[in-house]
């Protein structure tokens, strides 16, 4: 399953082109597309898409479903509640499915998800691969830094346990009772009220930047702490990844034009696969802090480019909290 809005329908059709790719030994897949506002020529090109790999796409309309998180008083994440409808799901799927893959749009699949997909989850109603930037935010969520925090961009649901456990209920009611803001809404709440649900994936299953942009040792030098992979299963990860996540990467995505992001080039490569490769990339939005990032990334050494990194990220983290719990957001993230 995937979700994301019209502006990022290119994207999602990018991960979904890279999917069926590396599987088309799967004797069927069959993807769920949550597209909000999806225009006529982003649905033309999915069904030109699916009907070049054999595959099935069902298309669920999101309307009565933004008109519900609308109700519970759940903000929206940059303008669209698409990064939020991951945690309803069995409002919209039936009991025949249970076990499902979600993936963000800025996803890439480089190898066959067997594996991951037939994996033993137990009793855990989910899995996710932990988060690699977030040690500075967590605290003002009051998470300690021995728990395990999860990155949202790769999930395995087991949709049985999920609803025997009424986990879309216990959000909507954290949301009500509690605090409807958050700097990442989804992944917050999950990370909130499902800690200690959560089956955690090898970072082969969500491989960030961090680890393709900087040396394991220098990363774990500023960024090391208890609850996080050991550098080891780190360093395995980035020798077999299956699914590459390339959220944003001093202020840019691999679809910018003259981006510096470590996945540019397989991005590209997936992207002239795709129905969309007629895609045109344009010079990223970014303001004067991410201006400034991207010089510093491009000219410093990585050790020292990720001491100046660490100390600004967690100021952004404050300031970010600090805008949210005010119900704004801090406009340095946003684009």
């Amino acid at each position: 399953i995937y979700q994301f809005n019209e502006k990022y329908a290119p994207y999602a059709g990018v991960s979904v082109t890279s999917l069926f790719e590396n599987n088309r030994h799967m004797e069927k897949i069959r993807v769920f597309l949550l597209g909000e506002g999806l225009s006529k020529d982003s649905r033309r090109r999915f069904d030109l898409l699916g009907k070049r790999y054999g595959r099935e796409f069902v298309f669920i309309d999101t309307r009565e479903l933004e008109e519900r998180m609308r109700d519970m008083g759940l903000p929206p994440y940059r303008g669209s509640y698409a990064a939020n409808m991951r945690l309803f799901l069995p409002s919209f799927l039936d009991d025949t499915v249970d076990r499902l893959l979600y993936l963000d749009a800025d996803t890439i699949v480089t190898d066959c998800l067997d594996e991951l997909v037939g994996m033993d989850m137990g009793e855990y109603p989910l899995a996710m691969a932990l988060d690699s930037v977030i040690s500075d935010a967590r605290k003002y969520l009051g998470i300690p830094v021995e728990q395990a925090y999860y990155n949202s961009g790769v999930i395995l649901f087991q949709l049985k346990k999920w609803k025997e456990d009424k986990l879309s209920d216990n959000i909507a009611n954290y949301i009500q009772n509690n605090r409807a803001n958050f700097s990442s809404p989804d992944q917050d709440l999950l990370n909130l009220v499902c800690g200690g649900r959560i089956l955690t994936l090898g970072p082969q299953y969500n491989l960030q930047p961090m680890h393709l942009a900087f040396e394991a040792k220098d990363y774990y030098r500023h960024y090391l702490r208890a609850s996080y992979y050991p550098c080891e299963a780190v360093e395995e990860g980035k020798k077999h990844p299956v699914i590459i996540h390339f959220f944003r990467f001093m202020g840019e995505f691999p679809w910018h034009k003259d981006n510096v992001h470590p996945d540019n080039d397989i991005f590209d490569y997936y992207l002239r696969k795709s129905e969309w490769s007629d895609y045109i990339k344009r010079p990223a939005d970014t303001n004067l802090f991410m201006k400034i990032e991207k010089k510093l990334y491009c000219f410093l050494p990585g050790k020292l480019f990720l001491t100046i990194f660490r100390h600004a990220h967690a100021y952004l983290a404050w300031r970010t909290e600090r805008a949210v719990r005010n119900g704004g957001y801090y406009k340095i993230y946003q684009g």
